[in-house]
Order: structure tokens, then C-alpha cells, then sequence
């Protein structure tokens, strides 16, 4: 018989874990904080900054296209050399005598002028340009850029995640901690009624010549003590409220409406499977994007390749070598740099070792942090089942007592014992359900499945 009672029981248990969903008043303050937290707007705003360096490096092959106009004086217009000018000139002679039919000796008309060499450059020049290039190939830094600022940008976002799992760790424990305190009270107000219904009895009795002013003022005492653990309760209380404010930006008014009641956290072993965290994670994308940034800095070794041209809209102060336009391509290629990006791909590989040391440090440390936690979620679970064992035996004890004390059986002292009793399991019993639902909190998150419950 007793076996088919525990076998009932279990499967109680387990319709109550299927049955059990998530605390809507809690996953609405979890919002509310994910939405306030600064880490995540901190991060939001990062996001966006990767998003333009991507975006900034495929425009990398976009066309550079410029203009300019500048005014330039020298101190004298650039002349040819005196000898040459006079041959110039010589040669000016021969061919217009020619042009004449005029012989090499004869004298050119006086009414005939020659002209002037003009100047290479006159002093004054005043110049508007246009001027373009276009990168073809980048050496392979364009593309690998990109793919080592997407994997930065998923470390933002798993940051993100990470900061989820702790708002959820935060918003829970505080909630929890403000639902215990609730409890509390109510446990306190149990014993509150109990007291004032024993105090009437006692001044009846009193009245009655069975019962001595004595024992009412040790009732008196017990309800004082009581009140001071109300208003220890109600403090405490008021700062919960508080930092719950302080984690979701709600009105202190609004939160002040919640009632949250304190149950354990029912989980089903089975479904206690890791899943990789947002450490691992993070660490992963830091190791992928620390080998492209290697990857990156040992393209300064290949060649880039650039498409110019350039335009003068002005060709009047162009001077005699000076081109109206022109076009070319540009390889440049870096053969030694004096050791600077081999150097920097070595600390790249050296910043990914230590990634990957970080990430087997972590590894170790979460594994013995699971085992560690999974036996406190037993523990845990078995500390409830022995506070409910203690609240049942307690509430018994003090009904039995209170009926000894009213026919004369037994004395104050022992009832008011009995009262503590019952008062010390209740609270006990709530202790056990907080420290259940604190070691459950731990153990989602050391295995990496909280938000799954959140």
C-alpha cells in the first residue's frame, strides 16, 4: 500500500511540473529590465558602430571621385632658355621667308612682325580638376574585414544574452525574495490571529479566577515580539520594492499591486541537458574573428590594384606639358614593411590562444559549478519534503497543546512554545521553497538553459 502511495505521489509531481507555467507578473518584469538594462543599450549602440565599419568596407570599391580649383602665382613666368628662343625665333624667320619666296639672305619687310615664344608657363595659374579611383582589388582585406566585423557583431549579441540570463537571475531572486517575505507575513499574521484568539481565552479565564495576570502579559510579550517581526518584514519588503524599481523602471505604485506566492520550482531531471553558453559562445566568435583579423594583417603582403584618372575642365593655364586628362592603373605592393604585419598576425594567433585557454578554463570551471548546483537542486527539493513534514507535525502539536492549556492540562509556556514552533516551521517551510527555487535559478544557468523557463 505504501509503495502504490509514493508511486501516486510521483506522478502528481510530474502533472504538476507539465502543468506548471511561467509567472506572467515575472516574465513581464524580466522584459522590462532586459529593456532597461544599460548593457544592452550599450551594445545596441556598438551593433549599429560594426554595422557601418561593414558597410564602410564593401564601399571600399566604390568609386572616389573629387574636384578641386586652385589658384597658384610664381614669381615669373617659366621661360625658354635664352638660346633656344633665339633659334625659335630663327626658325619663325626661315619659314615665313619661305612662305614669301624670299631668300635665305634677303631682309623680311619691316612691316612684317614676328611672334613671341610664348612662356612654358605663365605665373598666374588658375586651375579646376576632377580626379577619381576606384580600388579593384583590395589584397583580400575588404573581404576579410567584413567577416571579422560580423563575427564582432555576434559577441555583441550573445553579450546580449548573457545579460538576459543575469537580468533573469537578478529579476527572480529579487521577486522570489520579495515573494518569501509575503509568506512570511502571512505565516506572521497566522500567528498573530492564534495569539489574539489565546488572549481572549486568557482574560476570560482570568475572569473567571483560572488564570493569573501573568500569563496575559506573557501573551502581551509574544504579540510585541510578533510586531517587531512584522515591521522587520514590511522594511525589508519596502527595499525589495525598491530594487525591483531599480530593475524595471515600473512606478514603485505599481509594484506595490503584485502579490507573487512562493511555490517550488518543479523541473524534470530529464530535461536538465546542457546547452553551450553565452561565455562559450562569445569565446568562440573571438577565436573566429581573431583568425581573420590574422588573415587581414597578412594581406599587407598582397598587391593592391587601383583604377585613376584625372580631368582638367580649364586648359588655358595648362602649360605646354601639362595633359587635359589622363588615366592609368595603380599596383601597389608592399615587399617589406620592416617585419610590422607579420608581427601583428603573431599577436592575432597569440590572442587566440588565449581565447582558447579561456575557453577550456571556463569549461572547467562551469562543469564542477553544474555538479555543484545539481546537488544543491537535490538537496533542495529533499529540505522541502522535511519543512512540510515539520509544518504538519507543528500545526498537530500546537492543536493539541491548545486543547491541553484549555483543560487545564498544560501551561502558557508550552502553548506559546507550541506557537513558535508552528511560527518557526511556516517560516522554515518558506525558506525551503526560496532555497529551492534559488538552486533551480543556478542550475538553468549553469547549464545554460534559463531564458528556456523565462
Amino acid at each position: 500500500m505504501k509503495k502504490i502511495s509514493v508511486i501516486a505521489l510521483l506522478l502528481l509531481s510530474f502533472q504538476a511540473i507539465r502543468a506548471q507555467v511561467p509567472d506572467p507578473v515575472l516574465k513581464n518584469l524580466i522584459d522590462k529590465a532586459y529593456e532597461k538594462s544599460s548593457v544592452v543599450k550599450i551594445n545596441g549602440y556598438k551593433i549599429r558602430q560594426t554595422e557601418i565599419d561593414r558597410k564602410t568596407a564593401k564601399q571600399t570599391y566604390l568609386p572616389r571621385l573629387g574636384f578641386s580649383a586652385t589658384y597658384t602665382r610664381l614669381n615669373d613666368d617659366i621661360l625658354f632658355p635664352s638660346d633656344l628662343q633665339t633659334l625659335l625665333l630663327g626658325t619663325q624667320r626661315l619659314l615665313v621667308k619661305e612662305k614669301l619666296g624670299l631668300s635665305f639672305n634677303s631682309q623680311l619687310p619691316s612691316t612684317i612682325q614676328l611672334k613671341e615664344v610664348p612662356p612654358i608657363q605663365e605665373k598666374n595659374i588658375f586651375k579646376v580638376t576632377a580626379n577619381s579611383q576606384v580600388v579593384v582589388f583590395s589584397g583580400l582585406k575588404v573581404p576579410l574585414a567584413i567577416k571579422a566585423s560580423q563575427h564582432q557583431e555576434n559577441i555583441l549579441r550573445i553579450s546580449n544574452e548573457k545579460e538576459r540570463v543575469q537580468v533573469i537571475a537578478d529579476v527572480v531572486t529579487t521577486y522570489d525574495q520579495l515573494s518569501l517575505v509575503l509568506a512570511s507575513e502571512k505565516v506572521l499574521a497566522s500567528s498573530e490571529d492564534l495569539l489574539n484568539e489565546q488572549k481572549r481565552f486568557v482574560e476570560n479565564a482570568i475572569r473567571n479566577g483560572l488564570a493569573t495576570p501573568l500569563e496575559r502579559q506573557k501573551i502581551e510579550l509574544a504579540q510585541e515580539r510578533l510586531h517587531v517581526k512584522q515591521v522587520e518584514f514590511t522594511s525589508n519588503k519596502n527595499t525589495l520594492i525598491e530594487k525591483l524599481h531599480q530593475l524595471t523602471g515600473l512606478p514603485v505604485e505599481q509594484l506595490l499591486t503584485i502579490h507573487p506566492v512562493l511555490q517550488p520550482m518543479l523541473i524534470e531531471a530529464d530535461s536538465l541537458k546542457e546547452a553551450e553558453r553565452p561565455e562559450t559562445k562569445m569565446l568562440n566568435e573571438a577565436i573566429i574573428a581573431t583568425d581573420y583579423k590574422r588573415k587581414m594583417e597578412l594581406t599587407d603582403y598582397l598587391p593592391k590594384v587601383a583604377v585613376f584618372g584625372q580631368y582638367e575642365f580649364r586648359k588655358q593655364d595648362l602649360s605646354m606639358l601639362d595633359p587635359r586628362w589622363y588615366a592609368g592603373v595603380r599596383l601597389q605592393w608592399n615587399i617589406f614593411d620592416g617585419f610590422t604585419a607579420k608581427n601583428n598576425a603573431e599577436k592575432s594567433s597569440i590572442d587566440k590562444q588565449v581565447y582558447m585557454e579561456q575557453q577550456q578554463q571556463i569549461n572547467e570551471l562551469y562543469n564542477l559549478a553544474v555538479t555543484k548546483s545539481t546537488l544543491e537542486w537535490k538537496t533542495a527539493n529533499q529540505k522541502i519534503s522535511m519543512a512540510q513534514q515539520q509544518v504538519s507535525l507543528a500545526n498537530k502539536m500546537l492543536d493539541f497543546v491548545s486543547k491541553q492549556y484549555q483543560n487545564g492540562l498544560t501551561t502558557l509556556t508550552e502553548l506559546l512554545n507550541a506557537l513558535n514552533d508552528k511560527e518557526k516551521a511556516g517560516l522554515d517551510l518558506q525558506s525551503a521553497f526560496f532555497e529551492q527555487r534559488k538552486a533551480s535559478i543556478a542550475v538553468l544557468q549553469y547549464k545554460g538553459i534559463l531564458p528556456q523557463y523565462f
